[in-house]
């Protein structure tokens, strides 16, 4: 019973750990390529900067363990750090492509590649696979592959033969996979507002 409160009390803070674990992965990856000639055909940004993942991670444990100690406003205080940084994030990420004029490619799917996650056990049912799009295009007369970051566990989900959308940047030469979706700035705009309002909750509590 002692082993299993002690499980239970540990588990709250698994989520910000594996996020802190990442981002720090991701920045360590972020700053090797800073230090190399970047792939301008394959420069593809991630939705948040491994700075904002690492940190989040670590205003999430922080988080937990303010609310285990019932400490509410340290608590309020790391959720809307979270929240507000998470909707700046996702903002600047939208007017980051926006304001980079990307111009559609279309791209044909001409090979699915297959990666194996899991094997099938006796505690876990079925085998789990990942299944990536590999796309051949065209930009300024040649013809280019190559095997897209966007996956799916849905075996069905992509068929050779598809069309798919890229998205070049003149001025750099990038080909993106995404461009500024509107669901990056109402997604944003709504995270942001309620870290807003988080914010002034505990102003009013403070003051």
């Amino acid at each position: 019973m002692e082993e299993l409160d002690i499980f239970s009390r540990f588990l709250p803070y698994v989520p910000g750990i594996i996020i802190f674990l990442v981002g720090s992965v991701q920045v360590e990856n972020w700053l090797k390529k800073r230090k190399v000639k970047p792939n301008y055909l394959r420069d593809e940004a991630a939705i948040f900067h491994p700075l904002v993942m690492m940190f989040g991670g670590a205003l999430l444990i922080l988080l937990t363990l303010f609310e285990n100690q019932k400490r509410e406003v340290e608590a309020m205080i790391c959720l809307t750090i979270i929240l507000l940084g998470a909707g700046v994030s996702l903002l600047w990420n939208y007017f980051s492509l926006r304001k980079r004029n990307l111009q559609k490619i279309e791209a044909e799917i001409t090979e699915i590649f297959t990666r194996q996650l899991s094997r099938e056990t006796k505690i876990w049912r079925g085998s789990k696979f990942t299944y990536y799009p590999i796309v051949k295009y065209v930009l300024n007369g040649q013809e280019f592959s190559r095997k897209c970051n966007i996956n799916s566990s849905g075996k069905n989900t992509f068929k050779i033969g598809d069309k798919f959308d890229l998205y070049h940047d003149p001025e750099s030469g990038a080909v993106l996979e995404k461009h500024a979706h509107v669901g990056l700035l109402i997604s944003g705009t709504i995270i942001f507002a309620i870290g807003a309002l988080a914010g002034l909750s505990i102003l009013s509590v403070v003051l």
